[in-house]
C-alpha cells in the first residue's frame, strides 16, 4: 500500500525549504495553498523515471508514408502468433 502524501502549507515550505527538499528526495511532498495541495515536490530521479514512462499519442493521419507503410506491411513473428489465444474471450466458450 502506498503511504499518504505528506502535504505541507506553502508558507512552511518557504520557511524550511532545505528541509523539505531533503524530504522530497525520500518521498513526494505536497505543497498546499489555502488548504489545497496544488503542487508536488519530487526528486530529480523520480521526475526522470516518470518522464521515461511518459507516452506520446500520435494519430495515424500524422504519420509519414514510410512509417505508415511499415506498420501496414509488418509481419507477425511466429512466437507472437502463439500468444493469440490470450485474446480469446473465455465467456464465448
Amino acid at each position: 500500500m502506498t503511504e499518504p502524501l505528506l502535504s505541507v502549507p506553502a508558507r512552511e515550505v518557504a520557511n524550511k525549504f532545505g528541509y523539505y527538499t531533503d524530504e522530497a528526495m525520500l518521498h513526494p511532498v505536497g505543497i498546499q495553498r489555502h488548504g489545497t495541495t496544488r503542487v508536488v515536490m519530487i526528486s530529480l530521479k523520480e521526475y526522470e523515471r516518470l518522464l521515461r514512462r511518459d507516452r506520446q499519442v500520435i494519430l495515424t493521419k500524422d504519420l509519414d508514408d514510410e512509417t505508415l507503410d511499415a506498420i501496414l506491411n509488418a509481419e507477425i513473428p511466429d512466437e507472437a502468433r502463439r500468444l493469440d489465444h490470450l485474446m480469446d474471450d473465455p465467456a464465448a466458450d
